[in-house]
């Protein structure tokens, strides 16, 4: 099972890590349904989004934050809920003002909960989301192969193997990160004990020559890796010849010696008959 994914570098740096599930309605309703904020023309306080891991560890903390929105034009004061498999595991209250909203943060604790599928959510007295998590152990990287060097301008292939440990099916995010930067993340599924390859494409287009620390992360490990970017060949070849060779010959030479000797002698030969027709005169 091969799994690859293509990417340019600079282009949109950040996007969103395989952390963080998009979630939808509440299960069981179908496209035609209506939530019951949207049946009330979005009144009271509804709930807007909901940040939430895919799979935590056993023994540990899932953080899940949500957007609340007061639609009303009066100040509310409202109980959100955070429920877990159904059971509310935490509860706050929050102040709005009319338009007003807030970000409220819940912490769940899986400790004593059995690896599995569950489900979990936020809610107002009007509205809520739930999410889709997985409690499991995080998937591990077996290897991770890439080039030591490439050409800018040049498609580099990385590829990293991950498995499964556990002991039913899971799927959890696998990302790439240039210089500590995350770049891409793929959703990977994987059966009990399953391995699997998954192959990111890089574009190198744009990347100045250097050397770089690119690595490959699941949820609880990776690995790291060395690339140097290399200037394309024409960036690094000398000048032509013809470019940095002297000045051809007879734009530094003397000028020919026939030239000066000529007339030097011409000088001397006219200072002689000079001098003769000189001495001539004052002898007669």
């Amino acid at each position: 099972m091969i799994r690859t994914r293509t990417l340019a570098v600079f282009a949109a740096l950040l996007v969103v890590v395989g952390l963080t599930a998009q979630v939808g309605a509440v299960p069981g309703m179908t496209a035609q349904q209506e939530s019951p904020s949207e049946q009330a023309a979005n009144t009271g306080v509804t709930l807007d989004s909901l940040t939430a891991p895919q799979s935590v560890a056993p023994n540990s903390t899932a953080d899940v934050a949500a957007t609340v929105t007061n639609n009303q034009n009066t100040p509310v004061t409202e109980s959100v809920a955070f429920r877990f498999d159904g059971a509310v595991v935490d509860r706050t209250l929050v102040t709005l003002e009319p338009n007003e909203s807030a970000t409220v943060q819940f912490s769940a604790d899986t400790t004593g909960i059995e690896p599995g599928d569950y489900r979990h959510g936020v809610f107002t007295s009007d509205d809520g989301q739930v999410a889709a998590v997985t409690i499991s152990d995080s998937f591990t990287l077996e290897s991770l192969d890439a080039p030591t060097n490439a050409t800018a301008g040049d498609n580099v292939t990385v590829t990293a193997t991950v498995a499964n440990p556990n002991e039913f099916n899971t799927t959890q995010s696998v990302e790439f990160r240039l210089s500590g930067q995350p770049l891409v993340s793929e959703s990977v599924s994987l059966d009990a004990n399953e391995s699997a390859d998954v192959t990111f494409t890089v574009d190198t287009t744009g990347v100045g020559p250097d050397t770089y620390i690119h690595s490959v992360f699941t949820r609880d490990d990776g690995a790291f890796a060395e690339i140097t970017i290399e200037p394309p060949a024409n960036e690094t070849e000398e000048p032509p010849a013809n470019e940095t060779e002297e000045p051809p010959a007879d734009e530094t030479e003397e000028p020919p010696a026939n030239e000066t000797e000529e007339a030097d002698e011409g000088d001397e030969t006219d200072e002689t008959d000079n001098g003769t027709e000189g001495n001539a005169t004052s002898e007669s």
